[in-house]
């Protein structure tokens, strides 16, 4: 194709690649991805801020109350990578408003629910149609503008603040419908959301598909098995301990079904994962900080909804409020790393939006229960400016190491890996923080001079997963807020660690210029 070729003319600049589908209206094709994507991240926060009403309406005992949020994100973190691969053997667009409606569906599902098994059924529809939607939607727009790099960056960046969006905004709107009206109300929010991203997608997103690809059943099989008991078995061995037999035995599985799924997509000649593309450290090296870049902000977001209502105890409406410097220093940040992307390179961003986030958890480590919000505000905003100098710029990486033809299976890796890390963050820190807390529970009631018979009731309802029932007393109240944030710590240094490790990794491996002729083929 000639330099001056226009962007729709249903070529591609490698031979031999799919061709672009031919879409005159690019920005109702962005609006439609975000739009998609802005309905899956809401599923996580907006849920959370619904948990304490939804278990007095329903009767829902304390220990399965985190099943209610925990659902969604599993079968999201089991089928993402399923997602990608039907898209592209069925068709993107297909995929993504079925997508659409199931996030719908289930969100219906629950709104209408009145059992907590339904609750569960619907959470699982949603987590399902969030599996379809998250990776097709940025395929949406990596398959349009694949002959324009510099302008599908720029709407990668918009689509990837739209996800800064999503976590921060569930809880400010989840807080205000819970005031206005009831926890349902939060649940029929991506109803009216599901019908214009499906008018909007029907008017102006061409199909896209790559017909003759298999597949892979075998490799959906143990991504499947695998992603999920990993998560569930993290999440339970949390709660119950990680010598219970049952957490041994899922971890277990999930260990040989990660290593079949390996193993499995070596051997396929056309893969539902490319594992055979990671053989390249660069590209490796990106994946990992795309999925250390959503494991930090989905779990410094999670974090800090579960201490300023459970130990602050702000309501859910004025939790949303305080995350909001979060949300905006994403936005801009992430409007800022596009700004720099021709003239700093991908691996230096990463670097140093990972180190900015391994400062916003030592900042956060100063929260105290009856500390100042400044601490936490100025924790937020180092979350958010960090994160969004680095979840863009980590698809641009990738791309940088791929091929033409490889672009579509980096850039499923790249959504994939960033899924996951996501759903690990909730799973991984919920049960650092469960641990820390109901480690230190009990010393902190005794340094609060209670009688053994309290110590002993406020922990047993601790580790069933309930909240302390002794809110007459001010001892019980500070020394659950105080194990309770000593659990956040724990968290927020594992949040450190992480964010410091990618910052390591796109320094040593993504900052130094690539030669021409490195890519990730054999």
């Amino acid at each position: 194709m000639s330099a001056g070729a226009p962007l729709n003319t249903g070529t591609s600049l490698t031979t031999g690649a799919p061709p672009t589908p031919v879409v005159p209206h690019g920005r109702l094709v962005l609006l439609a991805a975000c739009l998609g994507l802005f309905m899956s991240f809401i599923e996580v926060t907006a849920a959370i801020s619904t948990l304490r009403a939804l278990q007095v309406d329903m009767q829902v005992a304390p220990a399965d109350l985190s099943w209610v949020s925990s659902t969604y994100t599993l079968v999201v973190a089991a089928c993402v990578l399923s997602g990608g691969a039907l898209g592209e053997r069925f068709g993107r667009r297909r995929v993504f408003l079925t997508g659409t409606v199931l996030i719908a569906a289930g969100s219906l599902v629950v709104a209408s629910a009145q059992s907590y098994p339904q609750v569960l059924i619907g959470r699982g529809i949603s987590g399902l149609g969030g599996a379809l939607v998250l990776p097709t939607s940025l395929a949406l727009i990596t398959t349009t503008f694949f002959v324009d790099l510099p302008r599908m960056l720029r709407y990668i960046a918009v689509w990837v603040s739209v996800s800064g969006v999503g976590l921060a905004v569930g809880p400010l709107l989840g807080g205000t419908l819970l005031q206005t009206w009831n926890w349902r109300a939060v649940y029929l929010v991506n109803t009216p959301l599901a019908v214009i991203t499906i008018a909007v997608t029907l008017r102006a997103v061409a199909e896209s598909r790559v017909p003759d690809r298999p597949l892979d059943l075998p490799g959906q099989f143990w991504a499947v098995l695998g992603l999920s008991t990993l998560v569930y078995g993290i999440a339970v061995g949390g709660r119950s301990g990680y010598d219970d037999p049952v957490v041994v035995t899922v971890l277990a599985v999930a260990a040989v079904s990660l290593t079949a799924l390996v193993l499995t997509e070596r051997r396929r000649a056309v893969p539902m994962l490319d594992v055979r593309m990671m053989a390249n450290a660069r590209y490796t090296a990106a994946l990992c900080v795309a999925a250390a870049a959503l494991f930090v902000f989905v779990g410094v977001v999670f974090l800090e909804v579960l201490f300023l209502q459970r130990v602050r105890a702000f309501g859910p409406l004025d939790t949303g409020i305080r995350l909001l410097p979060a949300m905006l220093a994403f936005v801009a940040a992430t409007a800022t790393a596009q700004r720099l992307a021709g003239r700093v390179r991908a691996g230096r961003l990463l670097a140093a939006g990972s180190l900015v986030t391994t400062a916003a958890a030592l900042v956060l480590l100063g929260q105290q229960p009856d500390g100042s919000y400044a601490v936490t505000a100025l924790g937020l905003v180092l979350a958010g400016l960090g994160s969004g100098l680095v979840v863009a710029p980590s698809t641009a990486a990738a791309f940088e190491v791929v091929e033409g033809p490889q672009m579509s299976a980096a850039s499923s890796a790249v959504t994939a890996f960033r899924q996951v890390g996501s759903v690990l963050a909730t799973a991984i820190l919920g049960a650092v923080l469960a641990v820390r807390f109901l480690g230190t529970l009990p010393d902190r009631l005794a340094a609060h001079h209670l009688p053994a018979p309290v110590i002993d009731q406020v922990v047993s309802v601790a580790r069933s997963g309930g909240r302390s029932t002794g809110r007459s007393s001010p001892q019980v109240t500070g020394a659950v807020g105080d194990a309770f944030t000593a659990g956040v710590h724990s968290a927020l240094w594992v949040v450190a660690g992480v964010s410091f490790g990618a910052a390591v990794l796109a320094w040593t491996l993504l900052a130094r210029r690539l030669p021409k002729a490195a890519t990730t083929r054999e």
